[in-house]
């Protein structure tokens, strides 16, 4: 009987919450918690401190908020991984917290209207699709996803759909060496959310069914062979593009997991000792601090209103512009463009771009791009602010050719807000940088000279 139930327990499926991390972090709460005893029976005493009051107080604040984060993936998996869609570690948490209210009140429905809202929402997309893009390993790639997105936004799910499926098949083989849909694929990466059994492998087979009867009633799944078969005639609406977009979205954090060695892992949580709760007690505090002042910091953002020409210069000189700002970055990165100082431009590259490339082998990238065409004047034409990190510069650019004549090309570069580690950070935040992303300058390298020539 002792070993049927070992066999039992073996084969009792984990959840998120007992993931190594939270794991960790349950531990650091059970050890704050006890020291938090501790001060109490000392006030008994007489003993008092603002500091540890004042700590305790938010100490409480973050337990709180940190239950809900660790609960809210199991239980958002739960309800609507057969509908098509998962948590993943960058899937906005107010929305997967709404999510899961509604659905505990029965409004299902009402709850997938707020993911498809949001799932085709340009700012929200654009935000997470920049950082998939940005990967190595989804670059060459990267034309097929904007011209998957741009259908998506337009309402041509009849092409959205097709070609999302056809990037998540093909991201996945980049690091598996067979795709998505593929029976002996092994989604499950340890200690991630994104990749774990109720997540990607959950949908991959929901996806992945067998669809074997032409159908041409409308679906509300992205089932794979239904539809790259001709069998699912009733694929292009709404659901099945934003679902499909959500997948490939949520590979992002999948593959960042597997680039950081979790893959093949199987570590199991071991207690740290008292010196190692103390430490992990004060980093993680001060952690969930920073994540909850980056959070109402992005509450408070509001897009700028420029104009060129009103209160933008159209070109200037770098002080003219605004301090740490996109527009001045871009400006700087032109000037020095404007004197093939690729060596200063390399450090305006974002290094979610750069990350594998020395200074040096990215100037010497930059000089192939602006090769055999010398930037002899350039201005402003507008400056949008997309979203806390993101803004795009757009600039008429003027470029000589080897045989001395000259054309314009309009360009639009497109800048993140980084910190020093490349991670994207909201505006203001703290003292980070604007930085141009790497693929906003493929299309430079790319120019048909002899349609866009003339003075």
């Amino acid at each position: 009987m002792a070993k049927k139930n070992t066999r039992n327990k073996k084969k009792t499926s984990k959840q998120i919450k007992d993931n190594y991390s939270f794991k960790e972090m349950d531990m650091i709460f059970d050890g704050a918690r006890d020291y938090q005893q501790i001060y109490s029976m000392a006030k008994q005493f007489g003993y008092s401190n603002s500091k540890f009051d004042e700590a305790f107080q938010q100490f409480e604040e973050m337990n709180k908020q940190y239950n809900a984060i660790k609960h809210i993936p199991d239980r958002f998996n739960h309800f609507f991984a057969k509908k098509g869609w998962i948590a993943f570690e960058t899937l906005n948490f107010p929305l997967m917290e709404k999510c899961v209210k509604l659905a505990e009140e029965g409004k299902s429905d009402e709850a997938e209207n707020d993911l498809i809202e949001y799932f085709t929402d340009r700012e929200n997309v654009n935000f997470l699709a920049t950082r998939l893009i940005n990967l190595h390993e989804f670059r060459q790639r990267r034309t097929l996803m904007l011209n998957a997105l741009e259908d998506h936004f337009s309402g041509r799910y009849h092409a959205s759909v097709p070609l999302f499926l056809m990037l998540i098949d093909g991201f996945v083989n980049e690091f598996e060496h067979v795709g998505f849909f593929a029976e002996k694929v092994d989604l499950s990466v340890w200690d991630t959310i994104a990749a774990h059994d109720s997540g990607l492998g959950t949908i991959a087979k929901i996806f992945g069914k067998s669809r074997k009867k032409t159908n041409d009633e409308e679906i509300t799944l992205p089932y794979r062979n239904g539809i790259l078969h001709g069998r699912d005639l009733g694929y292009a609406n709404i659901k099945v593009s934003a679902k499909a977009l959500s997948t490939l979205l949520a590979l992002k954090d999948w593959a960042d997991a597997i680039k950081k060695g979790k893959k093949g892992i199987d570590k199991e949580f071991v207690p740290p000792t008292l010196d190692e709760s103390l430490i992990g007690i004060a980093s993680t505090l001060e952690q969930m601090e920073e994540n909850q002042n980056q959070r109402e910091h992005m509450d408070k953002w509001e897009k700028r209103e420029l104009t060129v020409g009103a209160n933008l210069p159209a070109k200037g000189e770098v002080s003219d512009y605004e301090k740490n700002s996109p527009e001045k970055a871009l400006i700087e990165f032109l000037y020095y463009l404007l004197k093939n100082n690729y060596g200063n431009m390399a450090k305006l590259i974002s290094k979610q771009w750069n990350e594998d490339k020395s200074i040096s082998n990215l100037a010497g990238v930059l000089r192939e791009i602006f090769d055999r065409k010398k930037l002899i004047d350039f201005e402003l034409v507008t400056v949008y602010d997309n979203a806390p990190a993101i803004s795009e510069v757009e600039v008429l650019l003027r470029f000589e050719k080897e045989d001395s004549t000259s054309f314009k090309y309009q360009h639009k570069f497109r800048l993140t807000y980084e910190d020093g580690n490349g991670e994207t950070v909201p505006r203001g935040y703290k003292e980070s940088q604007w930085k141009i992303m790497g693929h906003s300058l493929r299309d430079i390298e790319y120019i048909d000279l002899k349609v866009t020539s003339g003075k």
